[in-house]
C-alpha cells in the first residue's frame, strides 16, 4: 500500500509580503493625501460661506418677523467685538443696548467658531445688525472676507458682500494673498 503525503498549503502571508504591501500603500496614501489638503480647505471655505449666508438671512427674517432689532456678531464678555469674527458667531434679538447681550436679549442661533488655520474679518465692524424692517443698521454695505489657511496665502478666498438692504452677493477676493 502506498502512503501519499498531504501538505497543507499555509493561507497567509509572509512578512516580507506584508511589508512590501504596507510600503506600497502608504507610498499612494502619501500622494494622496497631499493632494487633498487644498481640496479639504476648498470644502471648508464653501461651507464657511453658506453658513455665514444663512446666519445673514436669519438674522433680516427674524428681524421682520419679530418686528425687533436683531444682531449677528461675535461676542466676547456678551459684547459685540470685531477681533473675534473667528470664534463662536451668534444671532440674537436685541432689545436692549445694539451690540451687547444682555438678561433681555433672546439667543436665535449660535455657530461654532471656524478652523483654526482659516480668518474671517468683516471691516472692522463689530456687529451686522438688522433693523425691524429688514434693513442693515448704517448707511455703508459691510464684506466679510474669508481666507482658508491664511497664514500660507496660497488659496483664494471667498468675499461676502452685504448691502444696507440685507441683499448678500458672493465674490471673489484677493485680500488673501496679502
Amino acid at each position: 500500500m502506498k502512503t501519499h503525503l498531504f501538505y497543507r498549503r499555509v493561507l497567509g502571508a509572509t512578512l516580507i509580503e506584508v511589508l512590501i504591501v504596507v510600503s506600497i500603500i502608504s507610498i499612494l496614501l502619501n500622494l494622496a493625501l497631499f493632494d487633498l489638503k487644498p481640496f479639504l480647505a476648498q470644502n471648508r471655505l464653501d461651507n464657511q460661506i453658506h453658513l455665514i449666508k444663512r446666519a445673514v438671512a436669519i438674522s433680516r427674517l427674524n428681524a421682520q418677523a419679530n418686528n425687533a432689532y436683531v444682531t449677528f456678531c461675535a461676542l466676547h464678555n456678551n459684547q459685540c467685538n470685531y477681533q473675534f469674527w473667528h470664534k463662536k458667531l451668534t444671532v440674537f434679538i436685541d432689545h436692549g443696548q445694539i451690540g451687547v447681550f444682555d438678561s433681555n436679549d433672546t439667543k436665535i442661533v449660535q455657530f461654532e467658531a471656524i478652523n483654526k488655520l482659516d480668518m474671517l474679518t468683516y471691516n472692522k465692524r463689530n456687529a451686522l445688525t438688522f433693523l425691524p424692517n429688514g434693513r442693515l443698521m448704517g448707511l455703508n454695505n459691510g464684506t466679510f472676507v474669508y481666507c482658508p489657511e491664511y497664514k500660507e496665502a496660497s488659496l483664494s478666498g471667498l468675499a461676502i458682500s452685504v448691502n444696507n438692504v440685507g441683499r448678500v452677493k458672493v465674490i471673489d477676493t484677493d485680500k488673501c494673498q496679502q
